[in-house]
Formats: C-alpha cells, structure tokens, sequence
C-alpha cells in the first residue's frame, strides 16, 4: 500500500497533466477496496456479491470485464495489422454471449461459486480437478495480460520503462480486488464501463477527424483494409478458428459465469447480458476505427501501441487524461474479474476448503495476483497471451461444458479423455502455430460426444448430476 502511493504520489510530480486524473483515480480504487473491506460479511459477499447483482449492475459488470486489455489496445492493433475484420476479436463474443443467454436456466439450477464446482456435479472430483488445473493455467496468461497492456499504455504516454508501469498497475489491481473482492467489484464496474464508453467514443471522433473521415481511411488504407466481414487477410476459416477459441470463452468463461453466479435470478442474469451485447457490437467497430485511423497516422508504429498514440498525439491533453483513465478502468475491470474467479477455483475446488476463511481467500487472491503479475511480464504482448489461456481453456473444456448445459452429460471416462486430448493438442498447435491441431481438438472431442451419446442414448437434465 505505502509503495503503491508513494510510486503515485511520483507520477504526480514528474507528470501533472496526466496524473491530475490518474493519481486519484488509481487511489480511489485503492479506497473503494479498502471501504468494501469491512462490508464483506461472508464467502458469498466476497466471492459472488452476496448473488445479489441486478439486471444493469450484472450487464454493466459483464461489459467492462469483457472491455479489457484484449478487447481495447489488443482489438485496435489487430484492425491496425489487418483492417476492419479484426473486429470479429469482439463480435465473436456477442455470438458466445446469445449462447449464454440460451443456457442461462441451466447454469441458474446450480448454487455454486465456480465453473469446476458445476462441472463436478456432471461428472464427479476427478473432472472437477483436471478442469480447474486446465483453468488455472488458461487464466494465469489472461489475467497478466490485463496488467501487461495496462503498462504498455502507461509507458507510451507517460514513458520510462514499461515493467515499472506494469508492476504499478498490477499493484493497484491486486490490493483493490483483495480488500474488496466482489462487492468491489460489481459496484464499481457501471461507473468503470461509463469511463470506457466515452473514452473510446472520443477517440473515434478525434482520430477519424484527424484522417478525413471513413471516407480518407478508405483513400488512404485501400478497400481491402475496410472489407468485411472477410478479406484477404481474414478468411472463413480464420473467423471459424476465432469464434470457437474465444468466442466460446464467452459462453464457459469462469468470468463470464461468475456475472451468472453473481445476478439475483434467471431474469436478472438475462437482461445483463442483452445489456452487454448492446454495448460491445458497436464498440466492435469503434475500436476498428481505432486502429485503422492509427495505421494511417502511424503507419510505422507497433500494432499494440496504435491506441495509445492515438490519444498521446491527436488528444487534447484535458481528454487525453479521461481516456486514459478510461482503458486503465477497461485494464482493471477485466483483471479484478478473472483474478476473483482463479482464487476461487484455487480455494474451492484445488485446495477443497469445506469451510473458507477471509484470511485464507485474501492471502490466495494475493498470490494468484503475483503469479499472474510475473506471467503478464515475461509474455511476448497481450493478444499472444490471451490466446494461448483461450486456446488451453477452450480446447479442452468446451465441448464437456457445453454437453452438461444441454443435458447430455458424457460418461466420466469419456469427459476425462475429452479435457486431456483437446488441451493437449490445443495447446501443441498454438505452440507451434498449426491450426489444424487446434481444430483437430475441437473435432476429437465432439466425435467423442457424438459416439458417447450413441451408445448411450439417454438424455440428462443438468441438475440431475450433483453428487459431488
């Protein structure tokens, strides 16, 4: 806590206009954190918001943990390398939350605090194990990815070394989400996805006014930097490759469904995600706009860094600043997220707490925060991270989760083969980047459901299978 201030209290002084927002900004979390601190009464208050979250409160939170690092700087240096198709990084998780919305009932049926918890009522302690190991591993990148853009950006605009910004962003979001935990979370991510919004819609604005308008991208980058939904760069198999790496993460993501788990009902649950997919589907495009307007401004500079520039250099100072804030909220909120739900798996389905302590949940979220820290500062950028947890988690859990939602829960023997075969050559082919490997893993594992559900021929509820 002393340093953290104390590193701020340095920004200040050395970058006033900036740290005019950002300074308290940063402290306020630190605050909010420490308030909500005293606020949790229980396990539930901490890990899943006392499952008390409203409709806009749910669709809010859902928002700005899907606006992260990934969906902001990731998203515009994808459009930068390969035009308007790198918005289908985001449209792929409006496909995955209408899914979401589908099974909302099914997920609902179960009172749990994590993703492995209701595996386990499918298929038993053994699958509920292999998935929170695949989990674990999957999320160490996604979460250290949040803190690595944060840094990124923060050394753009305010320079000296990114691993500085980095372990100070990383600082501010492990104390926030420690002290406070879902209560901090849920209550502050309405106000966090407001600042995102306008960030990113200013910095359309100002970068397309800086470019002419849609029509100077057009004249300047070419028709084939505008084509959609397909181009040269993006083909039909490469939309179908995204839509099932990460598109489904929006369908079975621990962070997706911790939102579930937190909301007040069925109708709750579903109102938050139509709020959610009317928020992104336009933000898609706009963070495309992003990108391309940075390519022709900065056609030299590197993917990743296009969105930071843009404000750094066609922002006025004053709303510079805002949109700064804006992408740090998007940094935090995605990160706070996925560090709760991997403490909670680690403590309730690793370690099998029966009874969970504060004490021992805060010192686990802790840890998992550094480890992901470290993660996020040997990674080689923030979409190659993300990738590689999705592609892990993905391969290997989909098809399982998705057949215990539909009510045709595999056979224990069959879910065990379905979660090792599909991590392990999900995560060969992005290894050595051959997708055919990564499509095999989807393929072995519905053959497996298919030639499970033929010999069986019985068709299971999802409630009926709680054991364990």
């Amino acid at each position: 806590m002393i340093l953290a201030v104390s590193l701020l209290i340095i920004i200040t002084c050395t970058m006033p206009l900036i740290a005019i927002g950002l300074v308290p900004f940063l402290l306020g979390l630190i605050g909010i954190g420490i308030y909500n601190m005293y606020r949790v009464q229980s396990v539930e208050d901490y890990l899943v918001a006392g499952r008390k979250s409203r409709g806009l409160t749910t669709g809010g939170s859902l928002a700005a943990t899907i606006l992260g690092g990934s969906s902001t700087m990731g998203l515009a240096g994808l459009s930068f390398a390969q035009g308007f198709t790198g918005s289908w990084w985001l449209l792929v998780g409006a496909a995955g939350l209408l899914a979401l919305f589908i099974f909302v009932p099914a997920i609902k049926v179960f009172s749990v605090y994590t993703l492995p918890e209701m595996i386990g009522r499918w298929y038993g302690k053994e699958v509920r194990k292999i998935a929170s190991i695949l989990i674990i591993f999957a999320w160490l990148g996604i979460v250290g990815a949040q803190a690595n853009a944060a840094g990124r950006i923060m050394a753009t605009l305010l320079g000296e070394n990114a691993l500085l910004w980095t372990c100070l962003a990383g600082g501010v979001f492990i104390l926030y989400t420690v002290t406070g935990g879902q209560l901090s979370v849920i209550r502050t991510d309405l106000i966090q996805i407001i600042l995102i919004l306008m960030g990113i819609m200013g910095c359309v604005f100002m970068g397309l006014r800086e470019v002419d308008g849609f029509a100077g991208l057009l004249q300047k980058l070419g028709p084939e930097y505008v084509s959609f939904p397909l181009s040269e760069k993006f083909q039909l198999h490469d939309l179908l490759l995204l839509l099932f790496i990460v598109g489904s993460t929006y369908l079975i993501g621990p962070d997706m469904l911790s939102r579930i788990f937190c909301s007040r009902e069925i109708k709750t649950a579903r109102r938050g995600i139509i709020l959610a997919i009317a928020i992104i589907v336009p933000m898609a495009f706009m963070i495309s706009l992003i990108g391309m307007a940075a390519k022709v401004l900065f056609p030299q500079a590197a993917p990743e860094a296009a969105f930071p520039l843009l404000i750094g250099n066609t922002l006025p100072p004053v709303f510079g600043a805002l949109t700064l804030l804006a992408l740090i909220s998007a940094f935090l909120s995605s990160a706070d997220t996925t560090l709760l739900t991997m403490s909670a798996i680690i403590s309730v389905d690793i370690l099998g707490q029966k009874r969970l302590r504060m004490a021992g949940l805060r010192l686990i979220t802790t840890i998992c925060g550094i480890a992901s820290l470290l993660v996020g500062i040997l990674s080689g950028g923030i979409i190659p991270s993300l990738l590689l947890g999705y592609t892990i988690f993905s391969g290997g859990l989909l098809i399982p989760i998705v057949a215990g939602l539909a009510g045709r829960v595999m056979r224990r023997g069959v879910a065990i083969f379905c979660m090792i075969s599909g991590g392990s050559l999900s995560l060969l082919g992005k290894l050595t980047s051959q997708n055919i490997l990564i499509a095999a893993s989807f393929t072995v594992s519905l053959l497996a459901l298919i030639a499970d559900q033929l010999f069986r021929g019985q068709k299971k509820r999802p409630g009926e299978y709680s054991r364990n």
